[in-house]
């Protein structure tokens, strides 16, 4: 390494380290995912529920207390009419409600359909969604259990005789379900994204309203020289920043870790790369910090939506399907769920390396080209 890289790369570290507010900025991004894994989900918990109880019966008030036994519902109220429960959804108070008829008990006890009412805040389709697919699994369980044991009370045989479909199903990978997994394993991925894109092109307007940047362009350093000297205190703050989140993933939060922690600082090392060119070619463009700001989550949100972590990529349309190819987050987010949750290796994954390695030559080659361009 000759010394007007050393020199130059000394330079970038003092530079880059005295803005403590940077320097911050980058710790605190990773840290951040810690609110994210409080905060964003989309699993059922603590839905507030009211009860109507109109048959005071001993088989309403099991059906009852199943529904309060159920996780993720919280029986926050008891209504004396229905009215009661249709004006507390209506005013917000609560999202869930049920109502048990009177004559419920009877209509069992005589082997007729007995009905009850489910009302449901529809206004966020998705926890409504899951409210009424666990709701409707204990009605199915509990009218099944009616059912035997009505068969059973008439003599007809008993429940060994009734037909029955056992549904045995396994969940592989993560078999808890828990959403918050997935959230911080995704928002780990998009901190490396948006740090990659926004230190280098920051770095290097900023070069351009201190002056410096004129001053660079008399100088014999290289494009490719001054690409590395930024590059080399960024990836080294970065990695500590990612180890601070994967930190809080795995310790805090219990995501697993089934994979090679070594190969995911490749794949964040390419991340790094193919985000950094995309960052020097921001630099080269933007003049001032405004700009800079206004370019990268110009990129950012289409690259976000693109990736998968918001939907999934087979429930894009094809144009987008095909629009996600061109997404570096796509296949670093792919590496990172299979690594942690999977377990999986470079065998698997070789196709989301060999991609994002491509991406990192072609960006972070045409950014050096753009750079040598703008110091000649």
């Amino acid at each position: 390494m000759s010394r007007r890289l050393i020199g130059l790369t000394r330079k970038e570290f003092i530079q880059f380290f005295r803005d403590k507010a940077l320097v911050m900025l980058v710790l605190y991004t990773f840290v951040e995912i810690a609110l994210c894994g409080w905060a964003l989900t989309l699993e059922l918990r603590s839905l507030p529920t009211a009860i109507y109880d109109g048959d005071h019966s001993a088989e309403s008030r099991d059906l009852v207390s199943a529904f309060s036994r159920l996780e993720g519902f919280e029986v926050k109220r008891t209504a004396t009419t229905p009215d009661e429960l249709e004006s507390w959804i209506a005013d917000g108070k609560i999202q869930f409600g049920l109502i048990v008829p009177a004559g419920y008990s009877q209509a069992i006890l005589r082997g007729e359909t007995a009905e009850v009412q489910l009302l449901i805040d529809g206004s966020n389709s998705n926890l409504a969604n899951q409210a009424l697919a666990v709701a409707a699994g204990l009605l199915r369980d509990y009218n099944a259990q009616a059912i035997t044991e009505q068969v059973a009370i008439r003599g007809q045989g008993g429940h060994s005789f009734l037909p029955q479909v056992v549904n045995k199903v396994r969940f592989w990978y993560m078999p808890q379900l828990k959403f918050s997994h997935f959230v911080i394993l995704t928002m780990l991925a998009i901190s490396v994204l948006v740090l990659s894109v926004l230190l280098p092109a920051a770095s290097i307007v900023r070069e351009k309203e201190a002056g410096t940047f004129e001053q660079l362009m008399v100088t014999p350093v290289t494009g490719a020289q001054l690409v590395f000297a930024k590059t080399v205190p960024m990836i080294l703050l970065k990695t500590v920043g990612l180890a601070i989140g994967l930190a809080i993933a795995v310790w805090w939060f219990g995501a697993p870790l089934r994979g090679s922690l070594l190969l995911f600082y490749v794949f964040s090392l390419l991340m790094f790369l193919a985000g950094m060119g995309i960052g020097v070619l921001i630099g080269t463009v933007a003049q001032n910090m405004q700009q800079t700001l206004l370019m990268v989550f110009f990129l950012f949100f289409p690259m976000a939506f693109l990736s998968g972590t918001m939907v999934p990529v087979f429930n894009m349309p094809v144009a987008l399907q095909w629009l996600t190819l061109l997404s570096p987050l796509r296949y670093y987010v792919d590496a990172t769920l299979g690594i942690f949750l999977k377990g999986v290796g470079l065998d698997i994954l070789w196709p989301q390396a060999l991609a994002l390695a491509a991406m990192s030559i072609v960006l972070l080659g045409s950014g050096v080209l753009r750079l040598r361009k703008s110091l000649a």
